[in-house]
């Protein structure tokens, strides 16, 4: 079953039990709903491209994109978050390793979970 609310605009996917709750719930909170029996849902994790692409990116394909993302020149990064301008280059040129501590470093300067640099 596919929800879709329209402001903001959310859709959801719910099945299984407490479906009628969720749907209550999203009516109280939302207004006006749009509730459809959609048969043609996929799960995401069975997308082709998309599991190519989880399996084909890197730690510093990802921290390229979230620092590109926050508007931050690797010089700013650097400032925020402690560490060198020449390490974090290495880092999104895939030429260093991202460890625990340096993710962490990244992730409160980024504002993200630190998990997505440990690939």
């Amino acid at each position: 079953m596919l929800v879709h609310v329209k402001m903001p605009p959310i859709d959801v996917q719910v099945s299984g039990l407490g479906t009628q709750f969720v749907i209550e719930t999203l009516r109280k909170t939302y207004g006006e709903i749009e509730v459809s029996d959609d048969d043609e849902a996929v799960s995401v994790d069975s997308v082709d491209w998309l599991n190519d692409l989880r399996t084909s990116r890197t730690a510093g394909d990802v921290l390229w994109c979230y620092r590109d993302n926050a508007g931050l020149t690797i010089e700013k990064l650097s400032e925020v978050s402690g560490i060198a301008k020449s390490h974090l280059s290495e880092m999104e040129n895939n030429k260093r390793s991202i460890g625990v501590i340096s993710a962490k470093k990244l992730a409160t300067a980024l504002k993200c979970d630190f998990h997505r640099f440990l690939l």
